[in-house]
C-alpha cells in the first residue's frame, strides 16, 4: 500500500490539473486561425483607430485600452505589392504577377484613403477564429458610416473572396465578387491601372447596368474615375467617348490626388465628387462596350471595356 498510495496521489493531481487547467481555454476556440488566448468576443464591435495601412488587406489599429493589433481583413485577399509574392493561380484568369502588383497598389491606396487615421470598428467572426497563422487579428472592418471595407474592396475589383476561410459573410462577399467580375471592374477588367507619377487618372469601374429600367434610372448608369497620382488634375476639356460614337466633354472640373469622381449618364447630380453627362437616354451598352478617356490634346489616357 505504501507503494500504491503515491501513485494514487499523482494520478489524482494530474486529473485535477487537466480538469481545472482546461478552464483557461476560451469558448469558440475551434483551433482555427492560430488563436490560443482569445481576448475578443465574436460578434461584438470593438471601436479602434487606424494607425497604419500596411497593404490592401492588412493594417495596424489602436484599441480604446491603448493596445495595438495587426489586423488582416477577414474574408478577402488583395494582390501583393511585390510582383514576386503574387501567386499566378490566386486570381481567376490572371497570371501576370506584375499586373497583380499594380492593382495591389491601388487596393493599398484605396484602403489608406478610406481608413488611415480614422475611427473604425472591428468585429470577430466565431466561424473564422480570432487569429490567422501569423498571429494577426482576423476581423471585419467597418467605417463610422457603416461601410464594410472588405465588401467595398471586393465590389471595386480590388480584392477576391478568400474562400479558404470560414466566415458568415462569405455568400454576400461572393455575390459582390460575381458582380465585379461580370462588370469587369478593377483588376477583373484585364487593364492595368494608370501608373502613379504620370497624369494619374484612370477609370476604376463602369456601372453600365442600372437597377431596373436603364431608360428611367439614368443616374445609376455611371463611370468612376480616380486620380492615382500625386497632383490635382484639371479635367476641363477632357473627353469620355464610347464605341458607339457618344462623346462627353468635361466642363470645368478637377480631381485631387487619391480622389474619385463619378460621372452619371443622366441629369441632376453635380458636386465635388459627381458630374452628370446630361443624356436623356442610356449611353453604356449592357452587353459590350468600350469607354475611353482622352485628355485635352486628344491623347488616349485610359480605356475600359466589357462584354
Amino acid at each position: 500500500m505504501s507503494r500504491l498510495f503515491p501513485v494514487i496521489i499523482l494520478t489524482t493531481l494530474i486529473v485535477f490539473l487537466f480538469i481545472f487547467g482546461g478552464c483557461t481555454v476560451q469558448t469558440g476556440d475551434d483551433g482555427q486561425g492560430g488563436a490560443r488566448n482569445e481576448r475578443f468576443s465574436p460578434g461584438i464591435p470593438y471601436p479602434a483607430r487606424v494607425d497604419h495601412v500596411i497593404d490592401g488587406d492588412t493594417l495596424r489599429i489602436a484599441l480604446l485600452d491603448g493596445s495595438q493589433e495587426t489586423v488582416r481583413i477577414l474574408g478577402i485577399d488583395t494582390p501583393e505589392l511585390k510582383p514576386g509574392e503574387n501567386d499566378p493561380d490566386t486570381f481567376e484568369g490572371i497570371t501576370d504577377p506584375w499586373f497583380l502588383s499594380s492593382w495591389g497598389e491601388v487596393a493599398s491606396s484605396t484602403l489608406y484613403r478610406e481608413v488611415e487615421g480614422r475611427e473604425v470598428v472591428v468585429t470577430i467572426d466565431r466561424a473564422a477564429g480570432e487569429r490567422d497563422q501569423y498571429g494577426r487579428l482576423l476581423a471585419y472592418l467597418q467605417t463610422a458610416d457603416g461601410t464594410d471595407i472588405g465588401e467595398l474592396l471586393i465590389s471595386r475589383g480590388l480584392a477576391r473572396v478568400y474562400t479558404a476561410e470560414s466566415f458568415t459573410r462569405k455568400e454576400r462577399y461572393l455575390t459582390a465578387q460575381e458582380v465585379a467580375m461580370r462588370q469587369r471592374t478593377g483588376l477583373w477588367s484585364g487593364i492595368a491601372p494608370s501608373p502613379s507619377g504620370s497624369n494619374g487618372v484612370f477609370i476604376v469601374s463602369v456601372h453600365y447596368d442600372a437597377a431596373g429600367d436603364d431608360r428611367i434610372n439614368l443616374t445609376d448608369e455611371y463611370i468612376i474615375l480616380k486620380n492615382g497620382g500625386s497632383i490635382t488634375i484639371i479635367l476641363t476639356g477632357w473627353q469620355i467617348r464610347d464605341s458607339d460614337g457618344f462623346v462627353y466633354t468635361f466642363p470645368e472640373a478637377t480631381i485631387g490626388p487619391g480622389a474619385e469622381l463619378t460621372l452619371h449618364t443622366g441629369n441632376g447630380i453635380a458636386d465635388s465628387t459627381n458630374l452628370s453627362m446630361g443624356s436623356t437616354v442610356p449611353v453604356l451598352d449592357n452587353d459590350n462596350d468600350i469607354v475611353t478617356l482622352y485628355d485635352t490634346s486628344g491623347t488616349e489616357v485610359f480605356r475600359f471595356s466589357w462584354g
